[in-house]
């Protein structure tokens, strides 16, 4: 029982400061978690709606206007710039163009995420 005492007489608060290091480390690693998390998940939704709109655009033959109409429905749904979101029609094939960049305020520097997709939709 006395070699236990003895032993932890030495460590002089050393668990103390690993503890608060390890702490410091969790938190800063929380934080980024919190930020980049909502900015990936609104991306993988935006390419999800995307690959959707390709596909059923192509198998039921959407003309120009009605894909015009779900692009727009989309740039509002999901507050993205004008031009983020581009399409080509031909010979029933529906090929989207997703690009855009959202900034993440990370305190003491600001991370510019990139989100790039292309899609092409074919009739079966």
């Amino acid at each position: 029982m006395r070699d236990a005492i003895a032993l932890r007489k030495g460590e002089r608060g050393a668990v103390k400061i690993q503890t608060v290091v390890v702490l410091a480390l969790v938190a800063i690693v929380a934080f980024i978690a919190i930020k980049i998390i909502p900015v990936y998940v609104e991306q993988q939704k935006v390419v999800h709606e995307v690959d959707e709109l390709a596909r059923i655009s192509a198998v039921r033959g959407y003309k120009e206007d009605r894909v015009d109409k779900e692009v727009a429905k989309l740039v509002g749904d999901f507050s993205l710039p004008d031009d983020s979101i581009r399409y080509n029609i031909k010979d029933r094939r529906v090929k989207i163009t997703v690009g855009y960049k959202r900034d993440i305020d990370l305190l003491f520097t600001t991370y510019t995420w990139n989100v790039a997709h292309e899609v092409e939709g074919k009739e079966l």
